[in-house]
């Protein structure tokens, strides 16, 4: 005799479906930390805020949803006031100024692409640690080309 093995669906094994309509319970905790971002990131462009602050906007999102959300906030925030925190050097790679802070103190303020060219700046040396320097200063050079 062959035993049989019968499963059963728990709420632990759910997990709730996600539409449009789906209300956001008290502090999204139906949601994930990434699914929060995402959320709030979709209110500011309803908004069309003239002055945005991210901090750590994309942290809990991967690489490549990463990108197409920086693209986008490119694209739709253009005419906004972009301040933004982040440790993906990534990120910001592109943006019109960038501020470099050490233990909470500012130690360099510059374009990326004048503070990737720094010789012993601190910039430069999180982007040669990074493992994508030529990635970054492509991008960075990219930007000041843009500019000129």
């Amino acid at each position: 005799m062959a035993d049989s093995v019968s499963t059963t669906t728990t709420d632990v094994d759910a997990k709730p479906s996600l539409s449009l309509n789906t209300k956001v319970s008290i502090g999204g905790a139906n949601f994930s930390q990434g699914q929060r971002q995402l959320i709030a990131m979709a209110r500011a462009l309803l908004r069309r805020s003239s002055i945005i602050v991210l901090d750590e906007a994309t942290s809990s999102i991967d690489f490549a949803t990463d990108a197409k959300i920086q693209a986008t906030i490119r694209k739709e925030f253009s005419n906004s006031q972009l301040l933004t925190v982040a440790h993906r050097l990534r990120t910001v790679i592109d943006y019109d100024r960038l501020i470099v802070l050490d233990k909470g103190q500012i130690v360099e303020f510059d374009t990326p692409w004048n503070l990737i060219n720094k010789t012993d700046g601190v910039f430069r040396n999180m982007c040669l640690k990074s493992g994508s320097f030529g990635e970054l200063e492509l991008a960075a050079k990219a930007k000041a080309e843009l500019l000129a």
